[in-house]
């Protein structure tokens, strides 16, 4: 198996990508506790990603929970 080195620009888009992640894992936790949904804890992460970041949310359009679970 191939050890596949990564060129400097794909590791700082990795970088780049950790710190948006690390930025909305903040934002939210102050939002988990019981009783919010996760549709809730969704709609707060997707509304960071779109307002402040201005990317669009890796998980648009996949299907799954209902967001009912507290």
């Amino acid at each position: 198996m191939a050890i596949n080195l990564k060129t400097p620009e794909e590791l700082q888009q990795m970088r780049i990508a950790g710190r948006l992640a690390a930025e909305v894992l903040q934002v939210v936790a102050p939002h988990v506790k019981p009783g919010v949904t996760t549709a809730e804890l969704d709609r707060v992460c997707h509304d960071h990603i779109v307002n402040v970041q201005q990317a669009i949310p890796a998980n648009v359009g996949y299907g799954g929970g209902h967001g009912r679970i507290p």
